[in-house]
C-alpha cells in the first residue's frame, strides 16, 4: 500500500516516518550543499586556471614586447656604435691624418672599375720625358734673370777700396793699376716710413674791392676730417682684410714706425673707407646679379655686442659671378636663416650653385622656377669618402665613378660651353645613370644612420640638382670656387677672431668685396685700393672705370705677374699628372 496515499494511523510510526523524511531531506540538502561546494571549488579552480593562463599570456606578451624593444634597442645601439666609430675615425683623420680626399697616393695604381663603353676622345699627345721614362712631364718654370728682377729698384753704389799703402806693390814699390772690379750685390730692407704732407692753401683777396677771399680747394681725403691720407687708409684696410692683421698688431707696427695711433682711430678709418667704397661694392653686386650662374656659400663669424650679453654668430655670404661678370660680392647677416640670401637674390633669375643648405629650398620654390638649383659633387663625394672604412666596396665603387666624372671635366677645361655640354652628354650622363642605379640598390640595404646610408640619402635627395650641371656647359661640377673664396674669411677669423659689433658686419662685407675683386684679377691690393679711395673721395662718378677688371686693363703695371705665372705652372703640372694617370689607366693595344 502506498504510504503517501494511505498514511499510517499510528502516531509513533508517523513520527518515525517524519524523522526519516527529515533525515532524507537533510541528507539531500547536505548532498546538494556538497555538490554546490564542489561546483564552486571547480569554478574557483577553473577561474584560477583561467587567471593563471591570462597571467601567463600577459607575461608572454610582456616578454615578447621587451624582447622586441631589446632587439630594437640593440639594433639602434649597433647603429649608434657604428656611427660613433665612424665619427671617431673622422675626428682622428681630421686631427692626425691628411685633409686631402685622395683615394690612392700611388700614381701607378690603376682603376678598380672600367670606364663605360663610350667612345673616348683621342688623348692629347704627351711630350716625352728627357730620359725616355714614362714619368709625367714636369715643365720647368722659366727663370727670370736675377738682375732683371731688381732693375725697377733704386740702386746705391757703395765703393770699397784699398788703403793707399795696399795700392803699392811690395816687390818693386810701383803703384798698382786698377784692372777691373768685381761687383757683389745684396738686397736690403728699409723699413716703411710715415711722412706728414702739409698742404699749403694760399688765400688771395683784392685789396681794393674787398669782394671776398679766393683759395684753392682742399685736397680730398678718404677719412673726412681725419689725418689719414689715401695710402695710409689703404694700408690699414689691406693689412686687416687682406693680410689678416688685427688692429692691435697694426697699432704696434705703426708705433715701430714712430707714430702711435690707437686702434679706435684705426677702426674709424676702416669705417670711413667702407662708407666711401660702398657705391663701388653696390655696383659689383648689381653686376653679379646679372650673371646667368652664381656660386654661393657662407661661413660663420663671431660678433660681439647686441641685445643679448656675450657674443653671437653672424654669417658672411659669398656670391660669385661667371667670367662675363667677374666679380665676387659678400653679404653679411646676423643668422643663417634664409632671409639673408632670399633678400639678396630676390631679383635674380638663373642658376644658383650651392651646398645642400635647407634655407635655399624656400628660395627655389618662391622663385617659381626662376632660380634653378645646381648641387655640388664635391659635397656628395666627401660623404662617400667618409664611408670607405665601413662599406669599402660600395663607397669605393661610387668614388671611382665620381673620379671618372671629374676626369671628364678635366678634359673639358679650355673648351667652349657648347663643347663642354656635348662632352658631358656623351660621357658623363651614362656614368650618372650607373650611379643612380647603384643608389637605388643601396637604399634598401644601407643602414640609415651609417655613413654609407647618410651618403646615399644625401645623394638621392639632391639627385636632380647633382645632374643639372650636365644640362648647361656654363655650369661646373662642384661649388669649390666658393669654398676657396671663403678662405679669406677663414684665415682672417683665426687672427682678428671677431667683429666688434653687428654694424661692423656690413662694412666688413664691403671691404671684403673690394679686396676679393683685386685678388680675383691678381691686382696689387694696396695700389688698387689707394687709387680707388683717392678717386672716390675726389667725387669720381665713373664707377665702371674702378671695377677691378677694367682697372687692371688700364694699370697693367700693378698686375701681380708672378701670381699669374704661378697659377699657370700649377695648372700645367696638374694637367700633366692627370693626363699621365689617364694614359696609364688606358688599356694597351
Amino acid at each position: 500500500m502506498d504510504m503517501a496515499s494511505h498514511p499510517p494511523d499510528d502516531p509513533a510510526e508517523c513520527r518515525r516516518l517524519l524523522a526519516d523524511l527529515l533525515r532524507s531531506r537533510d541528507a539531500l540538502r547536505r548532498q546538494a550543499e556538497d555538490e554546490r561546494r564542489r561546483a564552486e571549488d571547480e569554478r574557483r579552480r577553473a577561474e584560477d586556471e583561467r587567471q593563471r593562463a591570462e597571467d601567463i599570456r600577459r607575461r608572454a606578451d610582456e616578454l615578447e614586447r621587451i624582447l622586441a624593444e631589446t632587439a630594437a634597442d640593440y639594433d639602434r645601439l649597433q647603429e649608434e656604435h657604428a656611427e660613433l666609430l665612424e665619427t671617431l675615425a673622422l675626428l682622428r683623420r681630421y686631427v692626425f691624418g691628411p685633409r686631402r680626399e685622395r683615394c690612392s697616393d700611388d700614381p701607378n695604381q690603376g682603376r678598380l672599375f672600367d670606364l663605360p663603353a663610350e667612345p673616348a676622345p683621342a688623348p692629347e699627345p704627351l711630350s716625352p720625358a728627357p730620359d725616355g721614362d714614362a714619368a709625367a712631364p714636369r715643365p720647368r718654370p722659366a727663370r727670370t734673370p736675377r738682375r732683371a728682377r731688381f732693375e725697377h729698384l733704386p740702386h746705391i753704389r757703395i765703393e770699397h777700396d784699398l788703403t793707399e799703402a795696399e795700392k803699392i806693390c811690395p816687390c818693386c814699390g810701383a803703384p798698382k793699376v786698377k784692372i777691373g772690379e768685381d761687383e757683389s750685390r745684396e738686397l736690403e730692407y728699409i723699413p716703411a716710413r710715415l711722412e706728414v704732407r702739409a698742404h699749403a692753401l694760399p688765400k688771395y683777396a683784392c685789396s681794393k674791392c674787398r669782394d671776398g677771399v679766393a683759395s684753392p680747394p682742399a685736397p680730398p681725403k678718404p677719412t673726412p676730417g681725419g689725418i689719414a691720407g689715401p695710402g695710409l687708409a689703404a694700408f690699414v684696410v689691406v693689412s686687416k682684410f687682406a693680410d689678416h692683421l688685427p688692429l692691435y698688431r697694426l697699432e704696434d707696427i705703426l708705433t715701430r714706425h714712430g707714430v702711435y695711433l690707437s686702434r679706435s682711430t684705426l677702426g674709424d678709418w676702416v669705417r670711413d673707407a667702407a662708407v666711401s667704397l660702398e657705391p663701388l661694392a653696390a655696383l659689383q653686386r648689381d653686376l653679379v646679379l646679372r650673371s646667368p650662374v652664381i656660386w654661393t656659400d657662407d661661413t660663420p663669424v663671431t660678433v660681439l655686442g647686441g641685445d643679448e650679453p656675450g657674443s653671437t654668430t653672424g654669417r658672411f655670404w659669398a656670391y660669385i659671378g661667371d667670367d662675363g661678370h667677374p666679380y665676387t660680392v659678400y653679404d653679411f647677416t646676423m643668422s643663417r636663416s634664409r632671409d639673408g640670401p632670399a633678400a639678396f637674390l630676390s631679383r635674380y633669375r638663373g642658376f644658383l650653385q650651392a651646398d645642400a643648405y635647407g634655407g635655399y629650398d624656400g628660395i627655389f620654390l618662391a622663385s617659381d622656377g626662376g632660380i634653378e638649383e645646381v648641387a655640388c659633387w664635391a659635397h656628395a663625394r666627401r660623404k662617400f669618402y667618409d664611408a670607405r672604412s665601413n662599406a669599402p666596396r660600395e663607397a669605393n665603387e661610387i668614388l671611382e665613378w665620381i673620379r671618372q666624372l671629374y676626369d671628364i671635366e678635366d678634359r673639358a677645361l679650355g673648351r667652349s660651353a657648347e663643347e663642354r655640354l656635348a662632352l658631358r652628354q656623351r660621357q658623363s650622363v651614362p656614368i650618372l645613370d650607373r650611379i643612380e642605379a647603384k643608389l637605388d640598390e643601396l637604399t634598401g640595404r644601407a643602414l640609415p644612420k651609417s655613413a654609407l646610408g647618410k651618403a646615399v640619402t644625401y645623394a638621392r635627395n639632391q639627385w636632380a640638382a647633382l645632374r643639372r650641371y650636365t644640362s648647361d656647359g656654363r655650369l661646373t661640377i662642384d661649388n669649390n670656387v666658393s669654398e676657396r673664396t671663403l678662405r679669406l674669411q677663414a684665415i682672417g677669423r683665426n687672427n682678428w677672431q671677431f667683429l666688434g659689433s653687428a654694424g661692423a658686419g656690413p662694412r666688413a662685407a664691403v671691404l671684403f668685396t673690394i679686396l676679393a675683386g683685386a685678388k680675383r684679377h691678381h691686382l696689387e691690393p694696396w695700389a688698387y685700393l689707394r687709387d680707388v679711395l683717392l678717386r672716390l673721395s675726389a667725387g669720381e662718378t665713373d664707377l665702371g672705370s674702378l671695377l677691378p677688371d677694367r682697372w687692371a686693363a688700364s694699370h697693367p703695371e700693378h698686375v701681380l705677374q708672378h701670381r699669374l705665372d704661378e697659377a699657370r705652372r700649377r695648372a700645367a703640372r696638374q694637367k700633366a699628372r692627370r693626363e699621365h694617370r689617364r694614359a696609364k689607366a688606358r688599356p694597351k693595344g
